[in-house]
């Protein structure tokens, strides 16, 4: 046998030697890169939304109608985190009650938990609710009691600018409120989101 294929292998064997002792390190090693790259894809193309818009109902609106919804608000606001866009995340948290049809409780329970982290958090300031949302909610402290205080989404400027999206025509529209008890009016970033906030609703309404 000639010196170089003796190398070649001697070469081949400490390769075969090398993955034979370390397989499980190189597999540990490999699977923590694909996790680190899916993360920093995430990150890199993660949207930071500057306003999110609550909607509350018993059927979610059409995809078309939230789009266009969507649009008008981003056409409207303003860049609140400085990254140079506006972005508006439209939080349909609405779903059909218990006796209703579709039904489902296991996305009921998700669409509760998301609503409840959306208002503990204050990450939603303009809510769009249809008349029971109103109804069960009014008492609770988080949005305004007197029915006055809303407008109806149909008599908004903004709506009809949007094409007056049919799926969202029974609705109504308030700010939240933001009291002491929650702790969020201690916050003044919070304090300037809700002002951003009131203002678009304002341009939304046509005041």
């Amino acid at each position: 046998m000639k010196k170089k294929e003796l190398l070649s292998e001697e070469k081949k064997k400490k390769i075969e030697n090398f993955f034979y002792y370390y397989k499980f390190h190189v597999l540990i090693g490999a699977f923590i890169l694909f996790f680190v790259i899916i993360f920093i894809r995430d990150m890199v193309t993660k949207i930071d939304y500057d306003y999110s818009i609550a909607f509350l109902g018993d059927y979610s609106m059409t995809e078309e109608d939230s789009q266009a919804l969507q649009t008008w608000f981003e056409e409207h606001g303003e860049d609140l985190n400085g990254d140079g866009q506006v972005h508006v995340q439209i939080s349909d948290y609405s779903c059909p009650d218990e006796e209703d049809d579709g039904f489902d409780p296991q996305v009921f329970a998700a669409m509760q938990t998301r609503f409840i982290v959306d208002v503990q958090e204050g990450t939603s300031m303009i809510f769009f609710m249809n008349e029971e949302n109103y109804e069960e909610y009014k008492d609770q402290g988080v949005f305004p009691e007197n029915e006055e205080d809303y407008v109806s989404i149909q008599e908004c400027q903004g709506y009809k600018d949007a094409g007056s999206p049919q799926s969202a025509s029974e609705y109504k529209v308030a700010l939240r409120i933001i009291d002491g008890e929650s702790g969020l009016s201690e916050k003044e970033e919070i304090q300037d989101y809700y002002s951003a906030n009131e203002k678009l609703l304002q341009a939304f309404i046509g005041e």
